[in-house]
């Protein structure tokens, strides 16, 4: 019987030859993932270029200003070395669509985007947002998942409405699941219609105890956002075959480019390497009497 690291197939090696999944920087458990590559250089590479393609779309929304970039233009956010990112670059090998996928070590409201929102900025709405997010890491632990936030979800003009808008999505719940589940929030923006997408996905708009949390007007983006709740475990029925799917590809299939740790080694190429040591050793005299 194949491995799931022997079943890689031509449709799929071709319809992932542009993904790849950025481990964070400290991560080190490569063994699960069977196209997991060590290369700290072009991790910082590829960060790098996430970070150019996401200051290029928030500076072209009016989301952030130019100030706001470094002097190569790269939006840099202290949780992206600490982070997952799917992305999809095209034939030329330029980036079209990001998403980031953070796993809060010891969470509390403090340490979340949620807490720095303009909603729980709000006198009225603050306590609200903090029991949303107490509730949602109170759900983690008792399930032994783990409380995560999505975020930095760009996609490029040419690749908006295409397939590749739903599909960096779709590998978060994924990704979500083969981490030992996940259970968070997202702050969304309506513009591009990104929150009314992610919730055709499986995610839905904050609540506590019946009560739908608001949309709100955040300063800093200059945009209306929302405050999304997920679980991985609960993706859109329309697309719960799909996040399967998408597990497997993961694990088996998709490029994992990391900072730290050891490839995966596999049974084929442990017999090549014993061959070639065996092939180098000193052919023995023969023995004479």
């Amino acid at each position: 019987m194949k491995s799931a690291c022997d079943r890689l197939s031509g449709p799929r090696e071709e319809e992932l030859r542009n993904h790849v999944l950025i481990a964070p920087a400290g991560w080190s458990e490569v063994q699960g993932f069977c196209r997991a590559n060590v290369d700290p250089a072009g991790h910082a590479e590829l960060i790098g270029a996430v970070q150019r393609f996401r200051g290029g779309c928030y500076l072209a929304d009016g989301a952030i200003g130019a100030d706001e970039l470094t002097a190569d233009g790269r939006h840099v956010q202290p949780m992206d070395d600490d982070s997952w990112h799917l992305v999809i670059r095209d034939d030329d090998g330029d980036v079209i669509s990001c998403a980031r996928y953070h796993s809060v070590k010891n969470p509390r409201f403090e340490s979340t985007a949620a807490a720095g929102s303009a909603l729980a900025q709000s006198p009225d709405w603050r306590g609200k947002v903090a029991r949303v997010v107490e509730n949602s890491i109170r759900q983690a632990n008792a399930r032994g998942a783990h409380f995560a936030e999505l975020g930095g979800w760009c996609v490029a003009d040419v690749a908006r409405h295409s397939r590749h808008a739903l599909r960096s999505v779709l590998y978060m719940f994924a990704l979500g699941e083969i981490l030992g589940g996940a259970i968070g929030l997202s702050t969304a923006t309506t513009r591009h219609c990104s929150s009314s997408i992610l919730q055709r996905l499986g995610a839905q708009k904050a609540s506590l105890d019946g009560e739908v949390l608001p949309s709100y007007f955040d300063r800093r983006f200059d945009c209306e956002m929302e405050l999304l709740q997920f679980d991985s475990l609960r993706p859109s029925p329309k697309y719960v075959r799909q996040v399967a799917e998408y597990r497997e590809m993961l694990l088996s299939d998709m490029r994992v480019l990391c900072a730290a740790g050891s490839a995966p080694t596999s049974v084929t190429s442990l017999t090549s390497l014993l061959a070639a040591l065996t092939a180098a050793l000193p052919v023995p005299a023969p023995m004479t009497r």
